[in-house]
C-alpha cells in the first residue's frame, strides 16, 4: 500500500490500485456488509438473496439507478446511494471497519461508530471518519473534481480530509459544509447548498374534473288542463210568440269539456180561432221575421258576453 502511494502514478490510478489491494485482501473474509433495498440498483460482486432484500458482501459495488438505493448496514445505520452513483464497500479482516470508495455522485451516511475509524476514498481525497460518535454526513463529487463535504444535523464527529498526494489535511467540523473546488484543499470554500441526494421531483397528481351535472331524467310536468266555458242556455222558440233570449238563459258555469250550443225547440201551442183568421200572407211573413230576429238576438247575446 505504501509503495503505491510513493510512486509517480496519478491520484486516480492510485485509487484504482488501492481498491484492488483492499478488495483482494478482504475477499477471503467475505463479511456481510449489509442489506440493499432498491428497485433499480445493480450489484457487482458477492451477494446473498434474502427474503426482504439483497445481502451485499465485502468487496461488492452498488450502482444506483434512477432512484436512491438504501444500504442498511449490518452493524447498524444506513448508507444512501443517490441516483447515478456507484459505491464500492469493503470490510476489514475483523469486519469492524468499513472502506467506501466512489468516483462521482452523491452519498449520505447515518450511523454510529465506535473507537474504530472508517474511510471514504475519492479520486482526489481520503476522508477519515473517526469515532466514537455519530456520523451523519453528505458527500458530493462532480465530474470536474469539486468535492462537497457536509456535516448534517445529528453529526457529532469531525471529518478529516487528506489529499491523495501529500500530507495536507482539512478538518470539517460538525455543523459545517465545505466544498473543495477542483479537488484541491487550498480551494476550500463554504458550501451554501446541500451536498446530499437531490430532492425527488414532485409527484404530479392528476386532478379529476367532476362530470357535468346530468339532466333530470324524470317525466316532465304535465301541462295544466285547459278550462272551457260551457254555456247552458235553453232556447225556447214559439212560432206565434217571440221571446227575448236574455230572459231564457238559465245559468253559466265553468266546466272542462266541449261547448254545447244545441237549441231546444218546443212545439207550437194549439191553434185557436183567432189564429185561424190570420191571413196566409201575414202568417208566412211573420215566421220569417221571427226567425231573423231570433238569430240576431242570439249573436248580440254572445257578443256582449265575450267582450
Amino acid at each position: 500500500m505504501s509503495a503505491l502511494f510513493g510512486s509517480s502514478a496519478s491520484p486516480r490510478t492510485l485509487l484504482c490500485g488501492t481498491l484492488v489491494v483492499i478488495a483482494g485482501t478482504a475477499a477471503s473474509a467475505q463479511h456481510n456488509v449489509g442489506e440493499l433495498f432498491a428497485t433499480d440498483a445493480r450489484v457487482k460482486g458477492a451477494v446473498v438473496l434474502a427474503n426482504s432484500g439483497t445481502q451485499v458482501m465485502s468487496g461488492s459495488s452498488v450502482a444506483a439507478g434512477g432512484k436512491t438505493a438504501t444500504l442498511k448496514l449490518e452493524r447498524g445505520g444506513t448508507m444512501l446511494i443517490c441516483p447515478g452513483t456507484n459505491l464500492a464497500v469493503t470490510t476489514s479482516q475483523n469486519g469492524r471497519q468499513l472502506m467506501f470508495s466512489m468516483d462521482t455522485g452523491n452519498v449520505e451516511m447515518d450511523y454510529s461508530i465506535g473507537t474504530e475509524a472508517d474511510n471514504l476514498l475519492t479520486p482526489d481525497f481520503r476522508l477519515l471518519l473517526p469515532g466514537p460518535g455519530r456520523l451523519h454526513l453528505a458527500v458530493r463529487i462532480s465530474g470536474k473534481g469539486d468535492t462537497c463535504v457536509q456535516s448534517l444535523a445529528s453529526n457529532s464527529s469531525a471529518v478529516v480530509v487528506f489529499e491523495g498526494m501529500g500530507d495536507a489535511s482539512y478538518q470539517v467540523k460538525p455543523n459545517e459544509a465545505v466544498i473543495f473546488n477542483a479537488g484541491r484543499l487550498s480551494e476550500a470554500r463554504p458550501a451554501h447548498e446541500s451536498c446530499g441526494c437531490p430532492e425527488p421531483p414532485p409527484t404530479q397528481v392528476a386532478k379529476a374534473t367532476p362530470p357535468p351535472p346530468q339532466p333530470q331524467t324524470g317525466a316532465p310536468n304535465p301541462p295544466p288542463p285547459e278550462t272551457h266555458m260551457v254555456v247552458e242556455a235553453p232556447l225556447i222558440y214559439r212560432a206565434n210568440d217571440p221571446v227575448d233570449l236574455t230572459e231564457n238563459v238559465a245559468h253559466l258555469r265553468m266546466e272542462a269539456g266541449p261547448m254545447n250550443f244545441d237549441p231546444v225547440v218546443l212545439p207550437p201551442p194549439p191553434k185557436n180561432a183567432k189564429a185561424a183568421q190570420i191571413p196566409a200572407a201575414s202568417a208566412e211573413a211573420k215566421p220569417a221575421q221571427q226567425k231573423q230576429g231570433f238569430f240576431s238576438k242570439l249573436s248580440a247575446f254572445f257578443a256582449s258576453m265575450f267582450r
